[in-house]
């Protein structure tokens, strides 16, 4: 069904721009075939249900904001939001999806497509989740605000524009998260308290485009396990993180001789806390520098790893010669 702006009454409050306010129920912008031409927002107290397979298309800059419950539970079937330009810049793309104090997303099947933000979570907010979902050809595909935490379960990032930035946290398990080639980072931590928890994920780009990928420039925390990072100038960069364990990583192909997989850089520790700070069981397969330590860094421990490249690591840091491994190792991916 397709409504011109003034026409849908159920969205608009009053007049023909601003925001729309959406009652109780389902509203006609956010069923199949509808285009949302003005931005709406789900109030406290309200839930809104996208159903499975509805198709939307969200005009330029529309955002919707929710304050109450924005569920869709159609991993059979995938729902989407999407521009209606076939390649979006960023004239055409619409706001994504912010999810406010008091507000809580509950997504299961939910594609978003051509967005400037695909993902806002802010501060007060009651939870966000997104799984079994494909984010494409957004700027920005998560934006995590301090205070506001997002889980994901089997999500897609293809085509990011630029890097995620993680003030809050970010929970994520079975994430495939693709960056294009002009991205200077892939997500990025900026708070004393953020949180970056990735499992069983693939993290690549392009080829040595000068990309770092995981970033801490704050963080309470960086953990990674049984994951791969490819096609980046640098895996891990961080300048300041009090705690993080990378267990179960390949940076890099997956063996000295497999073609692909760019990493120039391995882990870049150019600050950490006092820990404890581990690296175990991964392979670092950098063309130059695999694991540097530079500036004040706590204690680290290295084990069972295995680095193709120079190696250089402060006398704080443990790397036993009975731990290093002397091939790659085997299972430093996902499960």
């Amino acid at each position: 069904m397709r409504r011109s702006t003034c026409a849908v009454v159920i969205l608009l409050v009053a007049g023909c721009s601003g925001s729309a306010r959406a009652p109780a129920g389902n509203p006609a912008g956010l069923a199949d075939g509808a285009e949302v031409t003005s931005s709406l927002e789900i109030p406290a107290g309200s839930t809104i249900t996208i159903p499975a397979g509805a198709k939307i298309v969200a005009a330029p800059n529309v955002v919707i904001t929710v304050r109450g419950v924005l569920s869709i539970a159609s991993a059979s079937a995938h729902a989407r939001i999407a521009t209606a330009a076939p390649h979006p810049d960023q004239a055409h793309a619409w706001g994504g999806i912010v999810v406010e104090s008091g507000g809580r997303l509950d997504a299961d099947g939910l594609d978003l497509a051509g967005a400037t933000t695909a993902l806002t979570v802010n501060a007060g907010s009651l939870g966000a989740r997104y799984d079994d979902g494909t984010i494409t050809d957004a700027n920005v595909p998560f934006q995590i605000a301090a205070g506001a935490r997002l889980d994901t379960k089997h999500a897609a990032v293809v085509n990011a524009g630029a890097a995620s930035g993680i003030a809050g946290e970010l929970h994520a398990s079975y994430l495939d998260y693709d960056t294009s080639p002009d991205v200077v980072g892939g997500l990025i931590m900026n708070d004393a308290m953020a949180v970056f928890d990735a499992t069983d994920s693939t993290f690549h780009g392009t080829a040595n485009a000068g990309n770092d990928y995981i970033i801490s420039d704050g963080s309470s925390l960086v953990h990674v396990a049984y994951s791969t990072i490819t096609d980046a100038h640098c895996a891990f960069h961080f300048n300041d993180v009090a705690r993080f364990e990378i267990d179960h990583v390949t940076a890099g192909a997956s063996s000295p001789a497999a073609p692909g997989g760019g990493v120039v850089y391995g882990a870049m520790l150019y600050g950490s806390g006092a820990g404890p700070n581990v690296i175990s069981n991964s392979s670092f397969m950098g063309s130059s520098f695999d694991l540097d330590q530079q500036g004040e860094n706590g204690p680290l421990t290295i084990s069972n790893t295995f680095a193709k490249g120079q190696v250089t690591i402060l006398p704080t840091s443990t790397w036993l010669p009975a731990d290093a491994a002397k091939a790659p190792i085997g299972d430093a991916k996902p499960r």
